[in-house]
């Protein structure tokens, strides 16, 4: 008896199924306990958007999440073609620290990129901060973080994914 064909119909439904349920979730994850988060929303808080577009092509190692900390802390780690939404309270001066893997040199050595900048963030203000990488060729591929009005960052996202918080509250 040939049922060759009920199998493979069985095959597309199963993997039709995973990709749906795969389709809904995102690389990206919010340390919620974070000295910097706002995490009831009573008091008053800058809403922080961080953007991190889709690149031309596959860079390896700077392809994966991106981890972005402040004073020290972890604060999330981004996806590539993602953005979200962080509450945070406010503060006059405070790092954002990015790091990242990449390969340098001429034997493609792993070594971690560590860029740091100094950020101010007001009470009431919502920014937008576009998470662009820089291609140093042999020296290695790291990040910089780039202060964006609205109308950039909305076009900065159209073709990417709201995580978290985002979801409820897209630019």
């Amino acid at each position: 008896m040939k049922i060759w064909w009920v199998r493979r119909l069985s095959n597309a439904l199963l993997m039709g199924a995973l990709m749906v349920a795969v389709g809904g979730c995102t690389a990206t994850k919010i340390v919620s306990d974070h000295p910097l988060v706002e995490k009831n929303g009573q008091t008053a808080h800058a809403k922080v958007y961080f953007i991190r577009p889709l690149t031309e092509r596959a860079m390896g190692f700077p392809d994966n999440p991106l981890n972005i900390g402040f004073d020290n802390h972890q604060l999330l780690a981004l996806a590539k073609g993602e953005y979200s939404l962080v509450h945070m309270k406010p503060r006059e001066t405070t790092t954002m620290t990015l790091k990242s893997l990449t390969t340098v040199g001429p034997d493609w050595h792993v070594k971690e990129m560590v860029k740091s900048q100094k950020w101010s963030f007001t009470a009431g203000a919502t920014y937008y901060i576009v998470l662009k990488p820089i291609d140093g060729e042999f020296r290695g591929v790291y990040f910089t973080a780039e202060a964006v009005d609205w109308f950039t960052a909305k076009e900065s996202v159209r073709h990417l994914r709201a995580a978290d918080a985002a979801k409820r509250a897209p630019i």
